[in-house]
């Protein structure tokens, strides 16, 4: 008598989880792409686009140099380090970035 029970209460608990997952799923990758932005043109304009300073800094002249507004963006709001910040100079320098 108590097996056909607990197969109901298994699947009820299953289908809630199913749900859960379907209702809190999109939320939580839309909090952990704020958290962890790519290195795309999206995440440059976000709220936490100053993120993306220091990879871009560490990753130059290896890779292209980024616009001049993401510069000049890292230079207002990117927390850079002295080493950092000679380098963004050079970077800025190199870019023709008018101030």
């Amino acid at each position: 008598m108590r097996r056909p029970f607990h197969r109901i209460r298994v699947a009820i608990l299953a289908l809630g989880a199913i749900g859960l997952g379907v209702v809190l799923g999109p939320r939580a990758a839309g909090l952990y792409g704020l958290a962890f932005p790519k290195d795309s043109e999206a995440a440059w304009d976000s709220k936490v686009g100053w993120r993306l300073c220091n990879g871009a800094i560490a990753n130059w002249p290896d890779k292209p140099t980024p616009q001049c507004w993401k510069l000049a963006m890292c230079d207002n709001e990117g927390g850079l380090t002295e080493a950092e910040r000679m380098r963004l100079k050079q970077m800025i320098a190199q870019n023709d970035c008018a101030d």
